[in-house]
């Protein structure tokens, strides 16, 4: 028990230990001045220990976090409220980094005072890897698609110059009309086919207006007014006057393709039902049908580009509006009991950036005193 408690009590042990860690553990007062930093330090923010004694912490954070997150955390840890969350830190040099940190209170013993612990984990290369990932996906999906469409478009239009000249050479032929009506349909579907891909493929960065949901949501009902009405179908809308920063077109594009989707699984007489409310910092708009539904085994598959259950169906629709939400940092997910019917849930920020980063905690709290 002696030799543990030399162990514990030795200086150099405890750097020793400290220098093992890959993680960078600060200590400051309830104030935010750093008593303590660990020497790995100096390898993730370019500080030597020392330097950094007496600093304050706020050093190491980006100026538009200065204003709010710094603060908070420093409220937060007063109030025995643990944080942790990634966040963008500042090197020695000047050079920004993604962290994962853990920001806490303590207490020192010796001292008899409150203290903050706080542990940074370098991840900007993790991020960055995640991120080359996504986009080589991303990108190899939208060459094959632009490629399947490049392909498709230049015989469709040879197709199309041959059949109208045969259609007109043939006039006197009995039943050509109808030969070349049907060819004729068929390659429209081809075609339709070709622009669902080339939007897939080519979708431009959003344009992001002020628009209101419930609006985008009644122009997408319009064009199908006429057929709901033939097929006796109930359509429910419960949506505020709720104004989101969003491209308009895009959006519209979503529902029009999830209208449509839920007219495609209804018999007659069936209800459509669109939802909206703000949950914390989403806009949630649900689409649900009481058509057929989707099988279990299906569902996983259904945002894919080309995974189609219907005998006619493309399989891009729903790949249109899974990259419609992600251009717009939101997304979408899918519900489905077959015979029961489907619901699509669209998640859309209102603001990206957490609450902790957008106003000062310790002003709400004593709001609501």
């Amino acid at each position: 028990m002696d030799l543990l408690h030399a162990c514990c009590n030795s200086q150099e042990l405890y750097d020793t230990a400290l220098s093992y860690v890959q993680n960078v553990i600060i200590v400051t007062d309830d104030k935010g001045h750093i008593l303590f930093a660990s020497p790995v330090v100096k390898k993730i923010l370019g500080y030597l220990p020392d330097e950094l004694k007496g600093k304050d912490l706020s050093i190491l954070f980006a100026p538009e976090d200065l204003t709010y997150l710094y603060p908070n955390l420093l409220y937060m840890a007063r109030k025995n409220k643990p944080f942790e969350g990634e966040l963008m830190l500042i090197r020695k040099d000047g050079t920004r980094f993604f962290a994962f940190m853990i920001f806490g209170p303590g207490f020192d013993p010796g001292q008899r005072k409150s203290i903050i612990v706080i542990c940074i984990q370098d991840i900007d290369r993790q991020k960055q890897l995640e991120k080359t990932i996504r986009k080589l996906r991303l990108n190899d999906l939208v060459n094959i698609a632009n490629g399947i469409a490049h392909e498709l478009r230049n015989p469709l239009v040879g197709i199309g110059g041959c059949v109208n000249r045969i259609h007109k050479l043939c006039k006197h032929i009995p039943d050509q009309d109808r030969y070349y009506d049907n060819i004729m349909f068929n390659l429209g579907k081809i075609e339709r086919l070709v622009k669902k891909i080339e939007f897939f493929a080519l979708l431009p960065e959003p344009f992001f207006t002020k628009v209101s949901m419930k609006k985008v949501v009644e122009e997408a009902l319009r064009p199908y007014l006429q057929q709901i009405e033939m097929r006796k179908i109930d359509v429910a809308i419960s949506m505020g006057q709720e104004i989101l920063l969003v491209d308009r077109a895009f959006v519209l594009k979503a529902f029009l393709i999830l209208v449509e989707n839920a007219l495609e699984a209804l018999s007659d007489e069936g209800t459509i039902t669109i939802n909206g409310k703000t949950e914390n910092t989403q806009y949630k708009v649900c689409v649900t049908d009481t058509g057929s539904g989707i099988s279990p085994e299906d569902l996983p598959f259904i945002f894919n580009p080309f995974f189609s259950t219907k005998a006619s169906g493309t399989g891009m629709d729903l790949a249109v509006v899974k990259r419609i939400m992600d251009s717009h940092g939101g997304h979408v997910e899918a519900r489905s009991k077959q015979d029961k019917g489907t619901t699509f849930l669209l998640s859309f920020p209102l603001e990206r950036r957490r609450p902790i980063r957008i106003s000062l905690l310790e002003n709400h709290e004593q709001d609501k005193k």
